[in-house]
């Protein structure tokens, strides 16, 4: 895989050419790495050295309870780039363990490249700066929907952010129940007996994962 091409395709890095991002990679403190399904990248505790971007494939950051429920609290695709609110931290230890959910590559940046990198552009700084903001305000909103939205009410908000991406009321779920169940944060059966009592009450109907919502956004 060619480091210096799938670099040139994330937003952050497009202030460099590819001629800048070759002797970055030459001058070292960039790695890729291969993870698979299921392989455990960090744990819990672990501290963060590196900032990653992870170029295919993608990665969870989860936590599980003493039931064993998991909760995936951010799912990273492509693009995504982790470790920015952790790298210049005094608290740079991992929160959560981070899991490969599909085979994924990643770009390695170690501490003292991701400096030099800010110094040599200042667009880099600001998008490393708005990353961390926008980090910051998931969040809070994050914690908010925890602590305040019901198993329901995650469900409906989450079913009609996929109607606007996807177009229509009827849309494909684009991951399994027992990984939509993680990333609400609730169990797999909860999940099931939901969607079970919104189709008795005509809110929508399912088959396998295909759903189609009876009910506005607005709702």
């Amino acid at each position: 895989m060619d480091i210096v091409h799938s670099l040139g395709k994330v937003a952050l890095f497009q202030c460099f050419s590819d001629e800048e991002l070759t002797r970055f990679l030459k001058q070292g403190g960039m790695n890729l790495m291969h993870f698979e399904k299921d392989q455990l990248v960090a744990l819990q505790g672990d501290a963060c050295a590196s900032l990653d971007v992870i170029i295919q494939g993608s990665l969870s950051l989860q936590s599980i309870d003493e039931q064993g429920t998991v909760f995936k609290a951010r799912v990273l695709e492509a693009g995504d780039v982790w470790g920015a609110t952790l790298l210049f931290s005094r608290y740079n230890h991992y929160p959560m363990q981070v899991v490969c959910d599909r085979a994924s590559s990643v770009v390695r940046l170690k501490k003292g490249l991701v400096l030099t990198l800010c110094t040599e552009k200042r667009e880099f700084l600001v998008g490393l700066l708005q990353i961390i903001s926008d980090r910051a305000h998931e969040l809070g909103l994050t914690v908010t929907k925890l602590n305040e939205q019901t198993l329901r009410q995650s469900l409906l908000e989450y079913l009609h952010q996929l109607c606007l991406q996807q177009g229509g009321n009827t849309v494909m779920l684009p991951m399994s129940k027992t990984e939509l169940a993680n990333r609400l944060g609730f169990a797999r059966t909860s999940l099931s007996r939901e969607f079970a009592l919104l189709q008795h009450e005509g809110l929508l109907t399912f088959n396998g994962r295909k759903v189609c919502l009876h009910i506005s956004s607005n709702s």
